[in-house]
């Protein structure tokens, strides 16, 4: 596949504009209140010998509808004949509150889509002095989790040299009694 789309999911106020922007070389407009991606934005990046079209979705808590923004996130997500369906998600997550991210992934990969983790603003972890089990993490989600910061582009090219990674199958972890 020549132009893989990719799109970055995450909760508002985890940095996936600015991680846009960082990746598509952009300057989107980066708010810090509600609604603020409210379409979703496009752009590309060429790296490893294929152009990718960067979708940036609004800031969502879950992929189950109850406003206009899950709505298109849900619709770009979900729907098969959409030209905007993603090849990968990127769930970006910020450090102090993972718990909401790992929920929005599990989602997705319920969903059977591709997906892998992000921890966004790693910088600020360390600054609270939070540590952030990343191997034990990667096995929980069953999946690569990269750490990056998008205000200094660190991790961002490892991520990009990573976007033809194969997550594996998700297996959900919840057994339906016989």
């Amino acid at each position: 596949m020549n132009n893989p789309i990719i799109a970055l999911l995450g909760n508002p106020n985890v940095g996936k504009t600015s991680l846009f922007n960082r990746i598509t070389k952009l300057n989107q407009k980066v708010g810090n209140y509600p609604g603020i991606t409210v379409e979703k934005r496009e752009g590309q990046v060429k790296a490893n010998n294929k152009t990718y079209r960067i979708i940036d979705l609004p800031g969502t808590y879950t992929l189950f509808p109850s406003s206009m923004d899950e709505e298109v996130v849900f619709n770009t997500l979900v729907n098969k004949e959409n030209s905007f369906r993603p090849n990968l998600v990127i769930v970006v997550a910020e450090p102090t509150n993972l718990k909401r991210s790992v929920i929005l992934y599990q989602q997705a990969r319920e969903l059977g889509l591709p997906a892998i983790f992000v921890i966004n603003m790693i910088d600020e972890a360390k600054e609270k002095g939070i540590s952030i089990d990343i191997p034990k993490l990667e096995q929980l989600l069953n999946t690569k989790v990269y750490e990056t910061n998008a205000r200094t582009g660190q991790g961002i090219d490892q991520l990009i040299k990573n976007f033809d990674a194969t997550p594996p199958m998700y297996v959900s972890k919840f057994q339906l009694p016989q």
